[in-house]
């Protein structure tokens, strides 16, 4: 029998029948017939939420150990570039789609994507534009960080950031609410510094990966800040399959850390690698180690020096092997041109 209203509910699927027949079920009755049929309807809502939950239980996350890889560290020169003004800010990712990772490169003046696959070759560049910052820095302080299909690039010297991504082939910018994008929160610079200064802590930058896992598939919540003094604090946190229920699994503590440095698990063994320049005055000799979190800074899985210093340390796979390398961007103090490094 019909009731008013049955033809203004939803019927697409389960969770349609679901939402009919709770909302017919609700309906208060008196008659005898409608009872009848009230308690038929809440046999099907109960049937059907238990299909909708053995359905759901089917689909939990569940660990996925990552794959080992031998780790054969052979340094290699890619080549270098004049980008006409010093480098401030480092990233990488496959953003083009072609399965190849770009290094995205931040000057005061633009950004510059690099291909790393063979010798190093200029895709495009951007130019910052618009309005000049009110308060410049000491130094030009820049970032830059991957959001989903795009490198959102901040400098000190200007006002507003610029989320610059592809558009065909065509490299292409528009400028975002300003601030540096910084683990996801924008932050300042304290005035006249070229340090971050948040929630009273002064720092000159953050690193956070939600994307690794432990040896057993967990997912790993990892979160590195450096601080003016040259310490870096590594917090670990363990997660659910699901990437809920955190819980911390770690805290680690390096000194005398340069201001490039970069988190990953480079040959998969589930336990994160903390890869770090050294904390030596600008235009002296510099060093970029790679540690297992947890060891010793002063026993090293790998170290490579350099006569100039490391202006940024990014991990992606730059020849598509599927397999990320470390790359670093090295240059003297104050000069335009870089070098590029593959370490691995």
């Amino acid at each position: 029998m019909a009731r008013a209203g049955w033809h203004a509910v939803p019927a697409r699927g389960w969770s349609g029948l679901l939402a009919a027949a709770l909302w017919l079920a609700a309906v208060p009755s008196a008659r005898a017939e409608d009872r009848a049929e009230d308690g038929y309807l809440a046999r099907l809502a109960s049937a059907v939420r238990a299909r909708l939950d053995a359905a759901a239980a089917a689909h939990v996350a569940r660990p996925v150990p990552p794959v080992p890889v031998a780790i054969r560290w052979k340094p290699q020169k890619l080549g270098s570039l004049d980008l006409g003004a010093p480098v401030v800010a480092v990233a990488a990712a496959d953003l083009d789609g072609d399965g190849k990772a770009e290094v995205y490169l931040v000057t005061s003046r633009e950004v510059t994507a690099v291909a790393i696959a063979g010798r190093v070759h200029k895709l495009g560049h951007v130019a910052f534009s618009g309005e000049p910052a009110v308060q410049g820095s000491r130094d030009v302080v820049g970032t830059a960080v991957i959001d989903g299909n795009a490198v959102i690039a901040s400098v000190s010297a200007w006002a507003k950031d610029l989320r610059v991504e592809w558009n065909g082939r065509a490299l292409t910018a528009r400028h975002g609410p300003g601030g540096f994008l910084v683990c996801g929160d924008r932050m300042a610079l304290a005035a006249g510094k070229n340090h971050f200064r948040d929630a009273g802590a002064e720092i000159y930058g953050r690193r956070c990966r939600r994307d690794l896992t432990d040896a057993s598939g967990a997912p790993l919540h990892v979160r590195a800040e450096l601080s003016i003094a040259g310490a870096l604090d590594i917090a670990v946190e363990r997660c659910a399959p699901d990437g809920n229920d955190c819980r911390l699994a770690g805290s680690y503590k390096y000194k005398d850390i340069g201001v490039a440095f970069e988190i990953a698990d480079v040959d998969r063994d589930g336990t994160p690698d903390v890869i770090v320049s050294s904390a030596s005055a600008p235009g002296d000799a510099d060093a970029v180690r790679v540690i297992p979190l947890g060891g010793p800074a002063g026993k090293p899985a790998f170290k490579k020096p350099f006569n100039g210093g490391v202006a940024g340390i990014v991990v992606a796979d730059g020849d598509g092997d599927g397999v990320p390398e470390v790359v670093a961007v090295v240059r003297l103090a104050g000069a335009t041109r870089v070098d590029l490094w593959r370490l691995d």
